[in-house]
């Protein structure tokens, strides 16, 4: 452990000097939380520890006093910042188990229909209350017993529901429309298609069907991105057709590749083909592996300090196939830089549009990193014309390539940070991954709402 704490200590003298170490920032997310659990009334937790709360409080204050001192010291011992580590693991341990008693004392006051009890915890708003399945139940339980709306924090979940709900209709309208769209072309009908097209328009990745000299039905893709797409293929009804590759197929097109993709070949040249077919297409690889191992660096500037306003499985917008992702909330115009190194591959900064609904999203300015494993760094919700890079550039880990803004579906200006695949088993949609990012205060693993870092 010694070793270890000797190791943070050189790694934050390297970035910050000898003189002003910021041991202070360490506790910043736990001062956060304890301003708020200080509220509690002790009475409305299931616990027969009276002090619990009390002690929290009291050792954060002595851990903020005593990072305030370490970071005006030169020359500390290893042994005592070993020390001073070890008292934040276990503040952080109270912590959760603040949080824990927080949960289930809330879903004890609505069991028991305790309206006093509930609305007190509710005001008070620590993070579980935005854990999905309480989310849902407290919703529930306030917009039956509360018809006045008399608690903020639940007026501003029920909104979020309320947008949530928008949102998963809105895309599955869009997937319905799509499907509806979705149509084997012939090779007449491709020139005005790519007159039209647009880069990441549903026409951008063309399929068209044309017998060849022998009677077979040949399928040839073309992918008019300059990025890398995951298309899938799929046949209905085939009447007197043999596949010359099993079906649905799932196949990679690099940007601004043409290839064949399918061959049907008749089973009796004196009977009729016939057969029905759609494809779909998302950016990204189905086959990538991520390098769980790699560690990232947070998007920002180094010494900057951000917030989480959404982390992984929020509740606003962080579920399903998205849930691992990262909100920062940063002002409009803050310089984003990359994670990782890659490859540009997507680039949009033409509009000026953004709001709470889902109708916004097609207007949101993002940057694509595509990484060495074949895995998608995103970048979303950036300043119209808020671009450093190009698509083709070669970038470099921490290298500037974007600045922050307020566009497409968002509630608030702040970046929206991902590393995705396709998922491989609709093989139709983006998934996020869980990464592993470095902050000063260590190395991230799970952001929650109102975690607190500076960037290394």
């Amino acid at each position: 452990m010694i070793k270890v704490a000797a190791a943070f200590l050189s790694t934050v003298l390297c970035l910050y000097g000898q003189d002003s170490l910021p041991y202070c920032a360490l506790i910043e997310p736990l001062e956060h939380n304890a301003k708020k659990i200080a509220q509690l009334d002790i009475d409305a937790l299931n616990t027969p520890e009276k002090k619990i709360i009390e002690h929290f409080c009291d050792g954060v204050k002595d851990a903020l006093s005593r990072g305030k001192i370490l970071s005006k010291t030169s020359n500390i011992q290893p042994e005592r910042l070993k020390m001073y580590l070890k008292d934040l693991r276990e503040l952080a341990s109270k912590e959760e188990a603040i949080n824990q008693l927080y949960r289930t004392s809330l879903s004890d006051a609505i069991q028991t229909e305790d309206k006093k009890r509930f609305e007190h915890l509710a005001l008070i708003g620590l993070e579980p209350l935005h854990q999905p399945r309480l989310r849902a139940q407290a919703i529930a339980y306030y917009q039956k017993n509360f018809p006045m709306r008399s608690i903020k924090n639940l007026d501003r979940l029920c909104d979020e529901q309320m947008l949530e709900k928008k949102s998963i209709q809105f895309l599955e309208e869009q997937e319905k429309a799509y499907e509806e769209h979705l149509k084997i072309l012939k090779r007449s009908e491709v020139k005005n298609i790519k007159r039209t097209a647009k880069i990441g328009s549903k026409n951008s990745v063309i399929v068209v069907a044309d017998r060849n000299s022998k009677g077979e039905m040949v399928f040839e893709a073309e992918n008019l991105n300059p990025f890398l797409v995951t298309l899938s293929l799929d046949l209905g009804r085939m009447n007197n057709l043999k596949a010359n590759r099993s079906l649905p197929v799932y196949v990679e097109l690099a940007g601004h590749v043409k290839k064949e993709i399918l061959t049907l070949t008749p089973i009796s040249r004196s009977l009729d083909m016939t057969f029905e077919s759609s494809y779909g297409w998302v950016k990204g690889s189905a086959f990538a592996k991520h390098d769980d191992a790699y560690v990232y660096r947070l998007p920002f500037a180094a010494g900057t300090n951000i917030r989480v306003s959404q982390g992984y499985n929020g509740g606003l917008s962080h579920t399903g196939l998205s849930s691992y992702a990262i909100d920062f909330s940063v002002a409009t115009g803050t310089p984003v830089y990359a994670a990782r190194e890659g490859e540009v591959v997507g680039v949009e900064v033409g509009n000026d549009l953004g709001g709470p609904h889902p109708e916004f999203r097609p207007y949101m300015n993002y940057v694509n990193i595509r990484h060495a494993d074949g895995t998608l760094g995103n970048y979303y919700h950036l300043k119209q014309g808020g671009t450093a890079v190009k698509i083709g550039d070669t970038v470099k880990k921490g290298q500037l390539i974007a600045y922050s803004g307020n566009t497409g579906y968002t509630t608030a200006p702040h970046l929206h940070f991902s590393v995705s695949m396709v998922d491989p088993v609709s093989m139709r949609r983006p998934m996020n991954l869980p990464v592993k990012i470095q902050a000063v205060q260590g190395l991230v693993t799970s952001p929650r709402c109102g975690d607190q870092y500076t960037v290394q």
